[in-house]
């Protein structure tokens, strides 16, 4: 178990979320689409405790499904619910996304302004950061980080700024492109890198460089999220980005070994039938895992069941 995972096991249970209010609670609900399960404590959380539980931490990260609206619509809801928890933070708080490209940021800024002083639409703020038309289910997002005052930036590095990694290995990137003190992902990181990319046909090399590009953007996110001084830091992510406590996770422990971090993975619960989830979660990565430890501290369900 991580250093990070038993301080945030300590915290949640001094809360008091040991509550049986929370289990039988959501024992009688019928939907999935909200609902919040504490891996600390091995059962669901009632609304109260949810709020609480967002209040005290320094670093929340969100990992997700990509594009799935029901999704970005809690992904949302967690940032509302944590800012409506923390009111000392409005102004001073940050909204990091993995979608987009730190050396944006200048264009960000500018069409992040033009939205908060409503010249520019939440469309047209969506089509000027991603493309026309593209990735609409994440204005909500958006608009929850304008509603609570806080900054938007970007965290990733762009293709082409990777790109030598793939023909040359790390040796091959310009300088600058590394953050100071860049380090790889561990050997439990590796070993679930390789298995996701099991059925591909690239060679060991190619392989191993794949694993440092991914590397390098883990490592660039946590880097460009802690910049600057703010109360509050919310990352957005592909879950892989964060699963078990590795990846960028790990990079902000490395970077910050104080910072309260609360780790997220929501689950697109369409992807499953009732009987996968209750009443036991099977999901397609183990909650916790018998080698890697838990999923997360939290998982946040979106959706129903594909047979509701």
């Amino acid at each position: 178990m991580t250093n990070s995972f038993r301080r945030v096991s300590v915290i949640l249970v001094v809360l008091g979320l040991g509550s049986l209010f929370g289990l039988s609670a959501f024992a009688a609900q019928k939907s999935w689409n909200g609902r919040v399960y504490d891996v600390v404590q091995a059962r669901f959380l009632n609304a109260d405790e949810i709020r609480e539980g967002l209040r005290h931490f320094e670093v929340m990260v969100l990992g997700e499904k990509h594009d799935i609206p029901t999704v970005q619509l809690q992904q949302a809801s967690a940032v509302t619910l944590a800012l409506e928890g923390r009111p000392e933070s409005r102004g001073r708080w940050l909204l990091g996304w993995e979608f987009l490209n730190r050396r944006d940021q200048s264009k960000i800024d500018q069409a992040w302004s033009e939205f908060l002083s409503g010249g520019l639409a939440g469309a047209d703020l969506m089509d000027r950061l991603m493309g026309k038309g593209r990735n609409r289910g994440y204005l909500p997002i958006l608009e929850a980080v304008a509603k609570n005052d806080g900054a938007l930036r970007g965290l990733n590095l762009a293709r082409e700024e990777k790109a030598p990694i793939l023909t040359g290995g790390l040796g091959a990137l310009p300088a600058g492109v590394l953050p100071p003190e860049f380090a790889m992902g561990g050997d439990f990181y590796h070993e679930r890198f390789d298995a996701v990319m099991a059925g591909g046909h690239a060679s060991p090399e190619k392989m191993q460089r794949y694993f440092e590009a991914q590397c390098v953007t883990d490592d660039v996110m946590a880097h460009e999220l802690l910049q600057g001084s703010y109360d509050f830091r919310v990352m957005v992510n592909g879950s892989f980005h964060s699963d078990y406590f590795d990846a960028a996770v790990a990079r902000i422990r490395a970077r910050d070994a104080t910072a309260r971090i609360l780790s997220i993975r929501f689950i697109d619960a369409s992807d499953y039938r009732e009987f996968e989830l209750a009443p036991d979660l099977q999901l397609a990565e183990s909650i916790l895992h018998d080698r890697y430890g838990p999923l997360a501290h939290w998982v946040w369900f979106a959706g129903e069941p594909s047979d509701n």
